[in-house]
């Protein structure tokens, strides 16, 4: 099977209309959303509506839960914080109700991946695994782990490969499974990059080879941008989007 990946999307319309528009052509199966479908951006309630109509299945991301209560908002810095709370004044009922039945895992044993917002240790606990000892963590339940395990959250491209005893950074390398050891793959952000690449993120597995290959893509960030400031949030959120940090 193929599946085609998006992820923190975060209210970004127009990043999310591209991504889907390019999986469109890559004769995937399924899409699945690995969470935070809102948060920073400007069009919560169109991008939950566009996931909800688009992806078999959508996971729950940190700021979703904060959105809808199920994560306290003080994690959060004032900005972010106050988006949030402007978010939860954007959305409808049915997107509220949807948000909050959101999991924070999705397994296919059938084609040997593992879909997750944050680390699989603790999806609940929105983990990064960024650093390669992030992923040696993951040692302690490596039989556990799918073979491949598909992550969200850090808006990062990071890749490891993870063995009994060790883990390898392989990001930036064809990202292929094998008998011995098992993938870790950062997917990266649809609508906000932090990889100092402004481009937005979006992916492809197939099971068939248990392969992952990231896709970067343009889109109209202009537009994104000016609906932020238009709304008077934060600049910083609309700056991002052109620098990617």
């Amino acid at each position: 099977m193929r599946f085609g990946i998006i992820s923190d999307i975060h209210a970004n319309l127009e990043a999310l209309e591209a991504a889907l528009a390019w999986l469109d052509t890559q004769s995937v199966d399924e899409i699945v959303c690995l969470g935070d479908v809102v948060g920073y951006g400007p069009d919560p309630l169109e991008c939950c509506r566009l996931v909800r109509a688009r992806a078999k299945v959508c996971l729950m991301g940190n700021h979703d839960a904060a959105v809808v209560g199920a994560m306290s908002t003080r994690f959060y810095y004032d900005a972010a914080r106050q988006v949030i709370e402007w978010t939860r004044g954007r959305l409808d009922q049915e997107s509220l109700r949807w948000l909050y039945s959101l999991p924070y895992t999705y397994l296919r044993r059938d084609a040997g991946v593992g879909f997750f917002h944050s680390a699989p240790i603790l999806p609940s606990g929105f983990f990064y695994v960024v650093r390669k000892e992030d992923a040696q963590n993951h040692a302690r339940i490596f039989d556990r782990l799918m073979p491949v395990s598909l992550m969200g959250h850090s808006h990062l491209t990071k890749a490891f490969r993870l063995y009994r005893d060790k883990a390898k950074d392989i990001s930036g390398k064809p990202l292929e499974g094998d008998e011995e050891s098992k993938l870790l793959v950062n997917v990266g952000s649809v609508g906000q990059p932090r990889d100092r690449n402004p481009l937005g993120c979006c992916g492809v597995f197939d099971s068939a080879q248990r392969s992952f290959v990231h896709h970067r893509f343009d889109y109209n960030r202009e537009e994104t941008a000016r609906k932020i400031e238009k709304l008077g949030l934060s600049p910083r959120f609309a700056q991002r989007l052109f620098t990617g940090e």
